[in-house]
């Protein structure tokens, strides 16, 4: 199926790129890159994503806001989704690509919902980006250093620079060819895991002043009330900060988005699965993290979801 996707899109002309919302590194690194191959060779290719604000580093990606615009239909032949497992999570675009006739969908979810005209899965891969990249070869088109440093910002994005346990053999194989071909990785590791502004460092500080850790499970909730007094909405890894506090299994971020309307972030260690916890709450991603949405009681949900971590802890130990 890849060799028929690659085929596809070399005859298409005019290609709409869609990312989920809330798009990660590495959703937005496989958006860019497929844009930037698509465009070296002539076509016309778009990237959208149904955001009411810009997404995070969108800058690094060289994203502007008309990526929030609406899909006008007559101007494609062909809308490709990238690393969006259901429907749900195309947003406002969920009808135009449902109706849409010539779609393609590329992703490494097992759990997913979302169908195309031709769909490549393989969750196999630590990332959409190490998918992509084995598409690019199979389209036999030169990667660019450009193009190579994007499929790397959403490796190491999806595997927690490597620490994940969709870490595997291939991952490193494809993170070294990258370099290979040009990709920052040295500049790439501190923009999006190291480098932090003196806003965020104050959102994490009332972010651990409200931190609750008890039975190897850490979590907070982020109000919109600290994230105007910090004058800033980024976390950073502030999730993965608080799964490495010492022997955590589990690790949450509750951040409000809206007045009633609240983002989760999961984190969990090898052995634990916090994308069963995320399906529950409408939500997915991988073993070791993924996310949701939810309108409510960010304290209730919170109780909620320590309880789902409890209950994967109570089995671990009774094994």
């Amino acid at each position: 199926m890849i060799k028929k996707i690659a085929n596809a899109l070399k005859n298409s002309k005019r290609v709409g790129i869609i990312a989920h919302v809330s798009p990660d590194s590495d959703c937005l690194g496989c958006m860019t890159a497929l844009s930037c191959i698509l465009k070296q060779l002539g076509k016309t290719a778009d990237m959208f994503v149904d955001v009411s604000k810009m997404p995070q580093n969108s800058d690094y990606y060289g994203l502007t806001e008309d990526i929030s615009d609406d899909i006008d239909i007559n101007k494609y032949d062909t809308l490709v989704a990238v690393d969006v497992p259901t429907y749900k999570l195309l947003g406002k675009h969920c009808n135009t690509f449902k109706d849409f006739d010539n779609t393609i969908s590329i992703d490494h979810h097992l759990i997913r919902d979302l169908s195309a005209k031709m769909v490549y899965v393989d969750a196999n891969m630590s990332s959409c980006s190490e998918i992509m990249f084995q598409l690019f070869k199979q389209m036999n088109v030169e990667i660019t250093s450009r193009v190579a440093s994007l499929l790397f910002t959403g490796i190491i994005g999806d595997t927690n620079c490597f620490q994940n346990d969709n870490t595997n053999a291939n991952t490193y194989k494809t993170a070294g060819e990258l370099f290979e071909m040009g990709a920052d990785t040295k500049n790439i590791i501190f923009e999006f895991f190291k480098k932090q502004s003196l806003e965020e460092v104050r959102l994490r500080e009332f972010a651990y002043e409200k931190m609750v850790v008890e039975n190897d499970i850490a979590y907070t909730i982020i109000t919109l009330k600290m994230q105007k007094h910090s004058n800033t909405d980024n976390t950073g890894n502030l999730v993965n900060e608080l799964l490495n506090i010492n022997d955590n299994k589990f690790a949450f971020v509750i951040k409000q988005k809206e007045k009633n309307t609240y983002s989760v972030s999961l984190r969990s260690k090898l052995g634990y699965n916090v994308a069963e916890i995320a399906l529950k709450f409408g939500g997915g991603g991988h073993e070791q993290a993924s996310g949701f949405t939810f309108v409510g009681s960010p304290v209730k949900i919170a109780r909620q979801i320590f309880d789902e971590c409890m209950k994967q802890i109570g089995v671990k130990g009774n094994v």
